[in-house]
């Protein structure tokens, strides 16, 4: 049937992958997304709140480009870490209680919202990190599309009782599948890190799978980050992804709520 192409996009926050990089995550999203357009795929970019207010003026371009949809990724990436751990004991989740974790998703899509005058209407927890209230919370915020599951077997999306469309990651993720930055063969070896591989055989991997969920009628979703994208070779496997994602049609993750 289709694709559906998403990346996430964090604040400067210290992270393995910021270190190889001098430019801030929203800057990366502008060369990303103009490599899509060339080949006429639609993209959705999933902002974490800080990331659109902190940086938000590096990502200005993104607002003229029709084939772009920025979804919300949370408001702060679960940082500081310490906060989120102490929430995660003594709620049993690092949202803490429904009501903070309510907040935070209407402070995320209200600040999307001003920036690009839109309702946001697709989400993704940064680390896919969710809870039981997690998709009720979302679907009394407005949004139509959750996205925070990677099951390489389901090739359709399917409705929570909530209300919003589950739509899963089917493909290889890059963050955790490909080597870039620090996560190298032998980071991979030494600290049980999840099965990594070279740009050119992730990106073969993932063309693959795009191959197989399609010609099987589903909906294939792909996971690339655009500082991954990057750092592992300055977006050369991004534009032989996206060469060979054009063969199809392509939707926005909240396109996925009228399948």
């Amino acid at each position: 049937m289709t694709i559906i192409l998403t990346g996430d996009v964090h604040q400067a926050m210290g992270s393995s992958d910021q270190r190889f990089t001098d430019c801030s995550e929203a800057a990366l999203t502008v060369d990303y997304a103009e490599i899509a357009a060339r080949y006429g795929v639609k993209v959705t970019l999933f902002f974490t709140g800080r990331a659109i207010v902190e940086d938000g003026a590096n990502a200005r371009d993104l607002l003229t480009m029709e084939h772009m949809e920025i979804g919300g990724h949370g408001w702060d990436a679960l940082r500081p870490q310490w906060w989120h751990g102490f929430l995660n004991r003594l709620t049993g989740s690092p949202h803490g209680p429904p009501w903070l974790q309510r907040q935070m998703v209407r402070c995320t899509c209200a600040a999307i919202e001003r920036y690009t005058g839109r309702p946001v209407r697709s989400w993704r927890n940064h680390a896919y990190r969710h809870d039981q209230h997690t998709p009720g919370l979302l679907a009394e915020a407005g949004i139509t599309v959750w996205s925070d599951k990677v099951q390489l077997e389901r090739y359709n999306p399917c409705r929570h009782p909530s209300g919003v469309v589950i739509l899963s990651i089917n493909t290889l993720p890059d963050h955790e599948h490909l080597y870039h930055g620090a996560r190298t063969p032998e980071s991979v070896a030494a600290e049980g890190h999840s099965p990594s591989y070279s740009p050119d055989l992730w990106c073969d991997q993932v063309c693959a799978q795009v191959e197989r969920i399609v010609s099987a009628g589903g909906i294939a979703t792909i996971l690339a980050h655009p500082i991954c994208m990057k750092v592992a070779d300055d977006f050369a496997t991004f534009g032989r992804l996206c060469a060979f994602l054009s063969n199809y049609p392509s939707l926005f993750a909240s396109e996925a709520a009228e399948r």
